[in-house]
């Protein structure tokens, strides 16, 4: 454990709320025949590997995809199980009520035009009404869903944004994703005065030009570092949002992006890799923009590197490690899931298979189903491994309907689960499959 975290964990536990918290939440796994306190002090340890954890007002956050601790929203998170007894081996084996997250696209409609857009060719459909996404907040919340990400298209161009974070209580923390345009420091207090608890704003690299081509914007740099400011400056945990192709992962990039984000004292950069989804969906025609097993291991090693010794920058978040064996695997359909404008069940944003409308059946029900079918946390992104396949049906409209979903989906269950998982239930060995 690096210095910075060693006295991160020392000042939550010199914290009440968060001694409370951690008390309730022992007590109920206590009750479990199979709780181990060596094994959860090694998942413990497992899950802030790599972290750089980041004091924000009077809450610690571990990792951006977890509900900050103390809240109830990670009280949630520890207690989402399909039954009420031996809640311990649940969590432990994955099996949860409901998905970590939810991520909700609010609509379609975007003031940008972005080269690797992941929603282009999928069919539109109706959006839900603000009523009809508050009831389905409502649902995801009673199932116990500690996370939900709002996005798009581009989510501040809903009216009733502000309404919709509202209808979320304690029960979850909320982030928008936004590409900036349009994210004053007065809309960006309206949305933290509605609950909301994080933004994660778009800024792929410290070259302006680039930036505003790649996102077909002559302004979206500027809009992009001023959101980023505003965001600050309204209270809000921010982080910056990289999009990073195979040729982009140097360090003298990302150097200079987190110079920039130490600059404007962003609480956190995050970095994305390209997947074969949207504008991105044949791999063939992109294959050198996608990350190889060289490059996403640099993009690792960079992650360890920044969050245990450049302590003066932002914390440095990457799906390549957050994603990988060492750590939690794709939660496609297991710890993440979607929901479209149109109130389509998908395991991730970037995997057009339905599984259900959320307006057609109760959205507690068909999460199940589907988490049935997709089984344990998979090795490496499951949109990537499995868009290739999706090539065959290119005739068809996108999501693909949830029989051929389901057929998919089981031709690829995963055999054993990925390092935090196995440290949880006693296991020492990596996955393989």
């Amino acid at each position: 454990m690096n210095l910075n975290n060693l006295f991160m964990v020392v000042r939550m536990f010199l914290n009440k709320d968060f001694r409370i918290l951690i008390f309730k939440i022992q007590k109920i796994y206590r009750q479990d025949p199979n709780f181990s306190s060596i094994n959860t002090l090694r998942y413990m340890l497992t899950m802030i590997k790599g972290e750089k954890i980041v004091k924000f007002g009077d809450k610690y956050v571990l990792t951006s995809f977890l509900p900050p601790i103390p809240s109830e929203a990670f009280y949630q998170l520890a207690l989402a199980t399909p039954d009420d007894q031996d809640i311990y081996t649940q969590q432990m084996h994955a099996t949860r009520s409901a998905p970590l997250s939810f991520f909700l696209a609010l609509t379609n409609k975007c003031n940008y035009n972005c080269k690797h857009c992941s929603a282009k060719g999928r069919h539109a459909g109706n959006e839900l009404t603000t009523k009809q996404w508050k009831e389905v907040i409502e649902g995801i919340q009673n199932i116990g869903t500690a996370v939900i990400g709002l996005t798009g298209g581009e989510p501040l161009l809903k009216d009733d944004l502000e309404e919709i974070i509202s209808s979320i209580d304690e029960r979850s923390s909320s982030i928008l994703y936004t590409n900036g345009k349009g994210f004053t420091y007065e809309r960006a207090k309206s949305l933290k005065d509605a609950g909301l608890f994080a933004v994660g704003i778009s800024l792929d690299t410290h070259i302006k030009e680039k930036f505003n081509e790649f996102r077909n914007n002559k302004d979206a740099f500027d809009n992009s570092i001023e959101a980023l400011k505003n965001a600050r400056d309204a209270g809000l945990y921010t982080m910056l949002q990289a999009y990073f192709t195979k040729d982009d992962v140097t360090k003298e990039n990302l150097k200079q992006l987190l110079m920039i984000g130490k600059e404007l004292k962003v609480h956190e950069m995050r970095i994305l890799e390209p997947i074969t989804s949207g504008r991105l969906f044949d791999p063939k025609k992109h294959e050198a923009v996608i990350f190889d097993k060289i490059t996403r291991q640099k993009m690792i090693d960079f992650q360890l590197k920044y969050n245990n010794r450049r302590l003066t920058y932002p914390k440095l978040t990457t799906f390549a490690y957050f994603e990988s064996d060492e750590k939690f695997g794709c939660g496609a359909g297991t710890q993440h899931s979607y929901i479209t404008p149109s109130g389509e069940l998908l395991p991730c944003d970037f995997i057009p298979l339905s599984f259900g409308n959320v307006l057609k059946e109760d959205v507690g029900k068909l999460w199940l189903e589907m988490n049935k079918i997709i089984g344990k946390p998979k090795s490496g992104c499951f949109a990537n491994k499995i868009n290739k396949e999706l090539q065959l049906y290119n005739n068809r409209v996108f999501p693909l309907e949830r029989s051929i979903s389901e057929n998919i989906c089981k031709k690829h269950q995963a055999t054993t689960f990925p390092k935090f998982f196995s440290v949880w239930q006693g296991k020492r060995g990596r996955r393989n499959d």
